[in-house]
C-alpha cells in the first residue's frame, strides 16, 4: 500500500503545476456547482454517480498544489536569505579587494585580468563575488575575470562600500614591469 502512495506521490510530483490548478478548478466546481447550475453544464449526473471518487480526488490534487505552493514560498525565501547574507559579505570586503572591483564599478568594465595565482582575486572568486570568465588565458595578460550580477547591482547602488579601497588588479605583465 505504502509503494502505491509514493508512487502516486511521484507521479502527482512530475504532473506541471498549472495541470494540477487545471484539475483542482473543474473538480472543485463539479463537487460545489450550485444543483441549478450542475445541470446546465450537464456535470449533475457525473457529480452523483463518482461523488465517492471526486471528493478524495480533489482534496488529494488540492493538497498536491497547496504543498508545490509552500515549496515555491520557502525556496523563494531561502534566495532572498542567501542573496542577503552575499550582500553583507560585499560590507566586509579589504581595502585590496574593495580596489579589485573600482574597475568593474567606476570603470564600467565586465572583465578585469589577472592571473591565475593572484590571492585577492582568488578570494573575491572564492566568496562568490567574481568568477573566471573562460578556462582560457595566457602567462603575460592573465585570465578575465568579472563580476557577479548581483555584485554587480548591489555595488553600483552602494558605491560607498568601495570608499577606501586600495591598489588595483594587475596583469601578470603589469606586475613584471612594475617590479622590473
Amino acid at each position: 500500500m505504502m509503494e502505491k502512495l509514493t508512487g502516486l506521490a511521484d507521479y502527482f510530483r512530475k504532473v506541471p503545476a498549472a495541470f494540477l490548478v487545471a484539475i483542482v478548478t473543474v473538480l472543485g466546481l463539479i463537487l460545489f456547482l450550485p444543483e441549478n447550475y450542475a445541470k446546465v453544464v450537464a456535470v449533475d449526473g457525473f457529480r452523483n454517480e463518482y461523488r465517492v471518487y471526486l471528493g478524495p480526488a480533489f482534496l488529494l490534487t488540492l493538497s498536491f498544489c497547496v504543498a508545490r505552493v509552500f515549496i515555491f514560498v520557502m525556496h523563494g525565501q531561502a534566495l532572498r536569505k542567501a542573496l542577503k547574507k552575499k550582500q553583507q559579505s560585499l560590507h566586509k570586503l579589504t581595502p585590496e579587494e574593495k580596489g579589485y572591483l573600482i574597475p568593474f564599478i567606476q570603470g564600467q568594465q565586465n572583465s578585469v585580468y589577472v592571473g591565475m595565482e593572484d590571492g585577492v582575486m582568488s578570494g573575491l572568486r572564492a566568496k562568490g563575488i567574481t568568477y573566471l570568465a573562460a578556462n582560457m588565458g595566457d602567462m603575460l595578460r592573465g585570465f578575465a575575470f568579472n563580476l557577479q550580477p548581483w555584485a554587480r547591482e548591489y555595488l553600483e547602488s552602494n558605491p560607498h562600500l568601495l570608499d577606501g579601497y586600495s591598489g588595483q588588479p594587475m596583469t601578470p605583465q603589469q606586475k613584471l614591469h612594475a617590479r622590473l
